[in-house]
């Protein structure tokens, strides 16, 4: 895959990594705001809202690599009514704006936290749609690989998979630099990873689980399909089975390697724990590039 080829691999996981990862971290603000006070919260949370609106900004930009001509990619957006691209690219700016302006409003003393939390919300749904037309795309009779609707299962479960590790990775690294600041709120912030820890680990290991779980499912679909159906199955098995295998191995291994970590925390956040989080999400994240590389690569089209 070149440049051009890699840009749609890039931009799709980027999204579905920041989605997944503003989910996850609204769901812990929903919990953590009944037992610290509303700003203290908005304090931790607000340079993990800055990541998300960072990665929407490289996934926005490299989607333009994709394009032919990068500069007339706004007239996508005329074809709204029928499109489910031009839906998807109308989406993705509108998450953008969303997360930005979450991301003011975390920053800004006087803001209300009802508007927080309302637009983290709207947000959360704007970017769920994003998915939602990210996997109608390629449902298409054409190609035998991804007609099915275990796409949009699967697109969604790695938005879960994605945005558990993502957020438990930047809770940790957040509370290593407070710790080195001495901030004021490092025990908090110890409390609030104590707190959400162990249910970030549970969803990472049921997401890897239904990731492979859907894979070989996929895999069964297309022994039983056509001819081209056939023909990616073969790709899969015979000339990318080693990298089917490096998948399988780090979508078992890199959550058990997080739930085991997470399992000695008794009262403190160790330096074990950090180690641990970083690799596990790197691990997923280089898993799920190679499985994103493999949906691509293996799809056959047929007819025109």
């Amino acid at each position: 895959m070149n440049v051009r080829e890699w840009a749609l691999p890039v931009y799709t996981i980027l999204i579905q990594l920041a989605v997944g990862a503003l989910f996850v971290l609204w769901v812990i603000r929903s919990f953590a705001d009944s037992k610290f006070s509303p700003r203290e919260v908005e304090r931790i949370i607000r340079n993990p809202i800055l990541v998300i609106v960072l990665t929407v900004t490289v996934a926005m930009g490299g989607a333009h690599f994709h394009l032919s001509k990068p500069f007339h990619s706004f007239l996508a957006v005329l074809n709204f009514k029928s499109s489910w691209l031009s839906r998807e690219i109308v989406f993705t700016v509108l998450f953008f704006l969303a997360t930005s302006f979450l991301w003011f409003l975390s920053r800004y003393k006087n803001a209300k936290q009802q508007l927080i939390t309302w637009v983290g919300w709207v947000a959360i749904l704007v970017g769920f749609s994003i998915i939602y037309c990210m996997a109608r795309i390629y449902l298409i009779p054409t190609q035998a690989a991804w007609n099915s609707k275990t796409i949009l299962v699967s697109f969604y479960v790695t938005t879960l998979l994605l945005g558990s590790m993502t957020i438990a990775c930047l809770l940790v690294l957040d509370f290593k630099f407070a710790e080195i600041q001495k901030t004021a709120d490092v025990e908090i912030r110890s409390q609030v990873i104590q707190d959400s820890i162990f249910g970030l680990a549970l969803i990472a290991l049921l997401s890897a689980a239904a990731d492979i779980i859907i894979t070989l499912y996929q895999i069964y679909l297309l022994d039983h399909g056509d001819s081209t159906a056939q023909t990616s199955l073969r790709l899969l098995l015979e000339l990318y089975v080693p990298l089917l295998t490096i998948r399988f191995f780090l979508l078992v291994f890199a959550p058990l390697w997080f739930v085991h970590a997470v399992n000695r925390i008794r009262k403190s956040v160790s330096q074990d724990l950090f180690q641990s989080v970083y690799m596990s999400c790197l691990l997923i994240l280089i898993g799920e590039i190679v499985g994103r590389f493999l949906f691509y690569a293996t799809h056959v089209r047929v007819g025109i």
